[in-house]
């Protein structure tokens, strides 16, 4: 199969991996592990390998979301480049009500993930239904549950904690990608991006909150 070229010659030259690696290994792991050793380093290599490239994949993504948006206004995006604006290009590309719906849904996600569904508190079927049914119904309910909870600030033990995972998409993750997009568009203009997006830093150089003022 042969696919159209969507982005503009110079993609590959923005390549945020090496802040991506660094941000990783230095807010990123600490926030959702526990100090200690398990010896598990085979394993451990192979889930930060996968983990990374995820993540490079999100963030990257934003070449795509940038060559749209500058598609649906290339007046705006050249002229804001001229003029070496790249925080008036950073205004006109991001969307807060999208940022927050993205924040909300990774809390939640957080927030149910590796819940033990609360089977002691399924419904009272009727006879004749299935277990698979009464299981099904146990997790939606152990899903609504957690939802509730992420949402009203409850901290419920769990595998990971929803606010550092919200962190970890507010202050990296969108950040990283806007980033990525601001870059993009000032290739896709014919001009080199500002020296504060380069793939070596974040423009907007954040640190989520440690895990120890998070539990607090």
């Amino acid at each position: 199969l042969e696919y159209p070229e969507i982005l503009h010659v110079d993609a590959a030259k923005v390549n945020f991996n090496p802040i991506l690696l660094k941000k990783y290994i230095g807010v990123i792991l600490p926030s959702l592990t526990s100090d200690g050793d398990d010896e598990q380093h085979g394993s451990s290599t192979v889930c930060d390998i996968t983990a990374l490239q995820a993540l490079s994949r999100r963030v990257h993504y934003g070449k795509f979301v940038a060559e749209s948006k500058y598609r649906a206004d290339p007046e705006s995006y050249k002229r804001l480049v001229d003029a070496d604006d790249a925080d008036g290009v950073m205004e006109l590309l991001t969307n807060d009500a999208v940022e927050k719906m993205v924040l909300k849904r990774a809390r939640l996600k957080a927030a149910t993930y590796g819940r033990e569904p609360l089977l002691t508190a399924a419904i009272q079927m009727e006879a004749g239904t299935s277990e698979t049914t009464s299981v099904v119904a146990a997790a939606a309910a152990s899903a609504v549950v957690s939802a509730m909870e992420a949402m009203n600030g409850e901290h419920q033990q769990g595998k990971i904690d929803p606010l550092v995972m919200e962190s970890i998409y507010r202050d990296i993750i969108i950040p990283l990608t806007k980033d990525i997009e601001v870059a993009y568009l000032f290739r896709r203009c014919g001009r080199d991006p500002p020296k504060e997006y380069s793939p070596d830093r974040m423009s907007n150089d954040m640190k989520i909150f440690p895990k120890n003022e998070m539990e607090a």
